[in-house]
């Protein structure tokens, strides 16, 4: 049947945009020590597993999320101040 593309890359996207607003620190001190995606792992375990269950399992096996991480959440932390790995 399919999924609608625009629907998931607006849930992924909102969804990002609340990680970045209720772990701001811990994204700063992850961006700082390298270790992001250790930090925010269980964030982002629970962030996927959210989306499969209101995206489905076909939107779920794309990359929908994580390109929304990055484009809402790394890029614009880096363009904010200067992290050692960028």
């Amino acid at each position: 049947m399919g999924f609608d593309r625009a629907r998931c890359e607006r849930l992924a996207r909102a969804m990002a945009s609340d990680t970045v607003v209720y772990m701001k620190d811990a994204i700063d001190k992850g961006l700082q020590d390298d270790n992001l995606f250790d930090v925010l792992a269980d964030n982002l375990k629970e962030n996927r597993k959210a989306f499969q269950a209101r995206s489905g399992a076909e939107a779920a096996a794309t990359n929908i999320l994580e390109r929304a991480i990055v484009d809402t959440l790394i890029v614009p932390m880096g363009e904010q101040k200067n992290y050692p790995i960028f």
